[in-house]
């Protein structure tokens, strides 16, 4: 059955209907569906219904909710992934495929050596509403209960700030290695409900940024082997270690 995405305000629990307006385009002018035409449908909240369209209007379609269900298929662990701004358009391929693998929410954050900007401006914001549409395609193409959000641009000392919330963050770091206790298998031992997995920019990070993320008792340096990986590789090869030493995979 295909699968859709609404908003949670587009949701009557009462009436137990509910509205599609994002993909009501592709509903009806690729698809051709019509009314009595059943659909699945999730809200991005975790929420999932079967419901089958009633009425079609003004770029809107109407469904009944035949059954509701939360989803399932949420990892346990909640990994945030604290990227480091990339240059061109290697974001758009990091959300896809982090949504993909499981991730819970998205930081991009400003380094000292990135190259790329994300402003503050309405351009920046723009650029973080699409990389949130990239979020929605990817989830509702995988089957997500959630839309993992990508949040505002941080900095680096923000980073560091949001870090004291979670139980353990693991920051790639080649210069320390990746054996013995720096191993994420070994790291990945310790029990955690939520975990960071901090990503630099192409130029890594400064000594100093290094060392104020470092001095967080609940950060770990790590590395991912002998090769050195791409800033758009290495957050899903993370992700994916992190599931599976977890049992997400």
């Amino acid at each position: 059955m295909r699968r859709f995405f609404t908003e949670p305000e587009n949701v009557d629990k009462e009436s137990n209907t509910l509205g599609i307006i994002e993909d009501a385009a592709h509903i009806t002018r690729v698809l051709r569906m019509k009314p009595g035409d059943c659909i699945t449908v999730f809200d991005g909240s975790g929420f999932e219904y079967t419901a089958r369209i009633s009425r079609i209007l003004d770029g809107q379609i109407c469904a009944d909710i035949i059954d509701a269900s939360f989803s399932e298929l949420e990892p346990r662990v909640k990994v945030t992934l604290f990227q480091g701004i990339p240059k061109a358009g290697k974001l758009d391929t990091i959300v896809q495929k982090a949504v993909e693998l499981g991730v819970f929410r998205i930081v991009p954050f400003a380094a000292e050596r990135s190259v790329a900007k994300i402003s503050n401006d309405k351009k920046g914001l723009q650029k973080i509403e699409r990389l949130n549409k990239i979020s929605r395609e990817a989830a509702k193409q995988c089957g997500r209960g959630i839309t993992p959000r990508v949040e505002q641009p941080v900095t680096v000392g923000e980073m560091a700030e949001m870090l004291g919330t979670l139980d353990m963050s693991i920051m790639l770091y080649e210069k320390l290695g990746h054996s013995g206790e720096r191993s994420l298998r070994s790291i990945l031992r310790r029990d955690a409900e939520s975990i960071g997995i901090i990503i630099g920019p192409e130029g890594g990070f400064s000594d100093s940024e290094a060392a104020l993320l470092l001095d967080k008792a609940s950060v770990h340096a790590a590395g991912l082997g002998p090769r050195i990986l791409r800033t758009e590789t290495a957050g899903s090869a993370a992700l994916a270690i992190v599931m599976y030493e977890k049992n997400e995979i």
